[in-house]
């Protein structure tokens, strides 16, 4: 019977750890990044607001390679 029965919990794991395998892959979304707003400077209590509110994501000042010492707002979400 504990023969029996250590089959039955070793199946069952194996099939437990295969579902949580393909939630966690259906999980893993593609990640995308945008800028909000080019034209204002940065404000990183604005910026992490507004991502997360409009995309649901993270937002985070990042240094504009195009304007020396201009910051713009990237956010990034899931697509």
């Amino acid at each position: 019977m504990a023969r029996l029965s250590c089959s039955y919990f070793l199946v069952l794991m194996l099939v437990f750890s295969f579902s949580v395998f393909l939630i966690v892959e259906r999980a893993e979304g593609k990640r995308c990044h945008w800028t909000i707003d080019k034209e204002m400077p940065c404000d990183p209590v604005d910026c992490r607001l507004s991502c997360f509110t409009g995309y649901n994501g993270v937002g985070k000042c990042f240094d504009d390679p195009n304007v020396r010492g201009r910051y713009n707002c990237g956010c990034l979400f899931n697509c």
